[in-house]
C-alpha cells in the first residue's frame, strides 16, 4: 500500500498542484521572485498569514490553540535553486557565473539554458564554453536567435528542464531541491489552518541557500522566530545508504556540520510513530545525511533547537550519473509522506518526549535493577 492509498485525494492533489505551481517558477539564488510570488498566492487562498523580513525571506505563521504551554515548531525550506547569474557581455555573448553547485557538466558548450527576464519570460539560450579561469566557474553563454543585448544585468538563467511532470513513481522537475520542500510546508498549512494544533506553527521560505544558507544565516542572526521554536529543515538531499529514494521521506539526524538536536527531532519520532500506527505501511528513514549542510545548521549556530527532514533526490543539482544534465527527481510516495510526517509533527509537539524509545530507556526492569542493589 503507498501514501496515495492512506491519504485522501484531495490530499494528494492539493499537495501536487502546490509543487507544480512552484515548479512553473524558474529561480536561482537572488532571482527568487518567480517562486516567492506563487508561495504568497498560495498562502493568501489558504488563509494563512504572512510576511517578508529585510532580507526577502517569507514567514507564514499559523496560531496555535494553546500556544502559552507548548513551544512553536518552524518548517524551513529555500526557494532557489543552482545555476546561473548573467554578469556580463563578452562580445555577442553573455557571461554567466554559477550560483550553488552546478555540476562540472554546465560549463561544456550545449547546453540548453533559458534566461528569466522580469515578468518571468523565458528566452532560450545555450552555454558555449567556460569563460576564464575555471576556478571562477563562469560560463560563455550565447542567446538563441538576436545576440543578448537586450538582456537585463543581471539576470536569473536556468537549465532547459522538466518543470514538473509524474512518471510512475517520480515526480521529475527541475528543482526539486528544494521546491519539495516548499511544496511540503504550504501543503501542511494548508491542512492544519482547518484545525490548528497545540503550538504556533511557521513556515518559513527562505533565499539564497545554494550559496551559504545566507537568508536562513540572516534570518537566524536576527532572531526572528522565538527563541524556543522548534526548527525543522526540509530538503531535497543526494541519496545515501540509508537513505534511499523509495524509502520514504529521512529524518535527518545531522548534516556535514552539525549533529542536530533531539528534542526538536522527537516531535518528527512520535509522529513517524503515529503514523505508523494508523497504517503499518507508512514508510519513513531516519539516517545522518552528511553528504552537505542544511538551513538546520544556520540555526544550531544560533541557539535553536534544529533538526531536519530530506527526500532522496536523484540527479542531484541536475548532474545526471553519465555527467550530463537532467532533471532532478524524488519519488511521489516519498514526497506526500514527508507531507504528513511534518503535518503530524505539529500536532505531536506537545507529546515529542513520549516515544516507544523514550518510554523503553526509562524503564529499568525491576530484576536488572535489584542486581545493581537498587
Amino acid at each position: 500500500m503507498s501514501a496515495t492509498d492512506t491519504i485522501n485525494t484531495d490530499y494528494d492533489r492539493r499537495a501536487l498542484d502546490f509543487l507544480a505551481r512552484l515548479g512553473a517558477q524558474p529561480a536561482v539564488a537572488f532571482h527568487e521572485n518567480g517562486v516567492a510570488t506563487a508561495v504568497r498566492e498560495a498562502l493568501t487562498e489558504i488563509g494563512v498569514k504572512w510576511r517578508t523580513d529585510n532580507f526577502g525571506n517569507i514567514i507564514a505563521s499559523l496560531a496555535g490553540a494553546d500556544p502559552s504551554r507548548h513551544p512553536p515548531i518552524a518548517f524551513m525550506a529555500h526557494m532557489d535553486h543552482p545555476g546561473f547569474e548573467i554578469v556580463g557581455r563578452d562580445g555577442d555573448y553573455l557571461i554567466g557565473q554559477a550560483l550553488g553547485g552546478v555540476p562540472s557538466g554546465s560549463f561544456v558548450g550545449g547546453v540548453p539554458l533559458h534566461i528569466i527576464l522580469p515578468g518571468g519570460r523565458r528566452v532560450p539560450a545555450e552555454t558555449v564554453g567556460p569563460h576564464g579561469d575555471e576556478r571562477e566557474r563562469r560560463a560563455t553563454i550565447q542567446v538563441s536567435g538576436p545576440p543578448g543585448a537586450d538582456i537585463p544585468i543581471p539576470s536569473a538563467a536556468v537549465f532547459d528542464l522538466a518543470d514538473f511532470s509524474i512518471e510512475d513513481d517520480r515526480i521529475v522537475m527541475r528543482a526539486a531541491d528544494d521546491l519539495a520542500g516548499c511544496g511540503c510546508i504550504l501543503t501542511a498549512l494548508s491542512v492544519l489552518r482547518a484545525d490548528p494544533p497545540a503550538g504556533d506553527v511557521y513556515g518559513v521560505f527562505t533565499r539564497a541557500e545554494e550559496v551559504g544558507l545566507v537568508g536562513a544565516r540572516l534570518l537566524a542572526e536576527a532572531r526572528t522566530l522565538p527563541a524556543d521554536t522548534l526548527v525543522v529543515s526540509l530538503e531535497s538531499s543526494r541519496t545515501l545508504p540509508g537513505a534511499e529514494i523509495g524509502g520514504g521521506p529521512v529524518i535527518r539526524v545531522g548534516d556535514a556540520g552539525s549533529t542536530f538536536n533531539s528534542d526538536a527531532e522527537s516531535a518528527l519520532i512520535r509522529a513517524r510513530e503515529t503514523l505508523t500506527a494508523r497504517n503499518a505501511d507508512f514508510r519513513c528513514q531516519r539516517q545522518l545525511m552528511s553528504g552537505g549542510v542544511c538551513e538546520a545548521s544556520a540555526f544550531m549556530a544560533y541557539g535553536y533547537r534544529s533538526t531536519g527532514v530530506a527526500f532522496p533526490l536523484g540527479n542531484y543539482h541536475n548532474g545526471a550519473p553519465d555527467g550530463s544534465i537532467a532533471a532532478e527527481y524524488i519519488n511521489r510516495d516519498d514526497y506526500l509522506n514527508g507531507a504528513a510526517l511534518v503535518t503530524e509533527a505539529a500536532r505531536q509537539v506537545p507529546n515529542r518526549w513520549d516515544t516507544a524509545f523514550s518510554r523503553r530507556i526509562r524503564q529499568v526492569p525491576d530484576g536488572m535493577r535489584a542486581r545493581l542493589g537498587g
